[in-house]
């Protein structure tokens, strides 16, 4: 196996301490914010070209903005890596039921 594979699937593994950085970032910036993993990971269907999705559910409205200072957060503060295969949704209630109709969600916070 090639070191970039075991690197990532070494990653995928800790898809829940990732999880859990980027959900206290945001529980940081919106302490009302609810943090969802959800896809491939939620769904136990980990592969190599898997990513680590993590949903936000939130009333801010400069969504950009906050998913920029979550992200810078939890690699400043929580010590979320760089190169941590994660990516980050950021929606309202009305788009979480979206989200949940097509994949197993599960709350990290």
């Amino acid at each position: 196996m090639s070191s970039w594979v075991k690197r990532k699937f070494q990653h995928l593994r800790k898809w829940m301490e990732y999880a859990e950085a980027i959900a206290k970032a945001s529980k940081d910036l919106d302490p009302r914010s609810r943090v969802f993993v959800f896809g491939g990971v939620a769904e136990d269907r980990v592969t190599v070209l898997s990513d680590i999705d993590v949903l936000i559910v939130t009333d801010v409205k400069d969504k950009r903005s906050f998913k920029r200072a979550i992200m810078l957060r939890a690699f400043d503060i929580y010590g979320l890596p760089f190169d941590a295969p994660v990516e980050i949704h950021v929606t309202d209630s009305e788009g979480f039921k979206e989200y949940s109709k097509y994949s197993k969600v599960i709350e990290i916070a």
